[in-house]
């Protein structure tokens, strides 16, 4: 998708939101944020709304010639980062909106809602998940289930099953690749900040999904992708051994190993007998 020649400026678009009625805030982070936007860089902008658009959370424009990412926060959920009475019970969206608050540089401001909630942002405490528990779990099973499938599908030599193990490994490869900062409890950023975060602390990681994203012999490939598989997950108890059964378990909130064995030996206990 091109950019429109007739894109405004981000200095147009503030002056824009300044005068509108339902603008309360703007901020700008990413690159922007210490006005270091390279060549393909986008502009990511945290508008904040009245209460009517509250259904609205993202959308896509052209600024300046470059892609612009916008995030909508209401002024009740700005609000709420700076409660320190809600601020331990705020929805996911509203984390997410005070991780980026946290380091954007804030461009309009009406009442000093974004200054205080900054503020409050800065000093919030790092969550504390359980290692086991949450995104970790969800990740720690998707890929030992998928993982599972491909290697079914790999002992088959059908045209049907090659090609849709080539499909499964471009999808199963994005999952390992999320899976392996869901399952450290490591807030993702984006792409770009992930690819330098292995870079400086596991380049292992990342020189091996290099490999395994250009391999086009398909037994090679799935020999990478299995290493991958094995280096996500190896924190939360690695890949399934080779029983025959393993369960999912329906709060993954809650998970632990003892319950998630229970489970499993539970499950194996009714098609295979104890």
């Amino acid at each position: 998708m091109a950019s429109p020649a007739n894109d405004a400026t981000l200095d147009d678009v503030v002056r824009r939101l300044g005068t509108h009625a339902d603008v309360a805030g703007a901020a700008l982070g990413g690159s922007g944020q210490d006005s270091t936007l390279t060549g393909p860089s986008d502009i990511d902008l945290l508008i904040v709304v009245v209460e009517k658009w509250s259904n609205l959370r993202v959308g896509v424009t052209w600024i300046e010639g470059r892609m612009g990412d916008l995030l909508f926060a209401t002024t009740s959920e700005i609000e709420s980062v700076s409660d320190a009475d809600l601020a331990l019970d705020v929805n996911g969206w509203v984390r997410r909106v005070a991780a980026y608050l946290a380091s954007a540089r804030i461009l309009l401001d009406q009442g000093e809602r974004l200054v205080r909630a900054q503020r409050a942002a800065r000093q919030w405490p790092e969550e504390s998940p359980s290692p086991f528990g949450g995104d970790a779990y969800r990740a720690w099973h998707k890929i030992n289930y998928d993982r599972q499938h491909n290697r079914r599908m790999l002992a088959s030599d059908h045209p049907d099953y090659v090609t849709a193990l080539e499909l499964r490994l471009l999808y199963c490869l994005a999952d390992v690749f999320t899976g392996y900062f869901a399952i450290r409890s490591l807030r993702w950023e984006g792409e770009k900040a992930a690819v330098r975060f292995l870079r400086e602390y596991d380049p292992g990681f990342l020189e091996c999904f290099g490999r395994c994203i250009v391999e086009r012999d398909q037994s090679a490939k799935f020999a990478l992708y299995d290493q991958l598989c094995k280096k996500a997950i190896a924190p939360v108890g690695g890949v399934w051994r080779h029983e025959p059964t393993s369960a999912h378990l329906r709060d993954p909130e809650s998970a632990t190993p003892e319950a998630h064995a229970a489970a499993t030996a539970f499950v194996q206990s009714l098609v295979r007998g104890n």
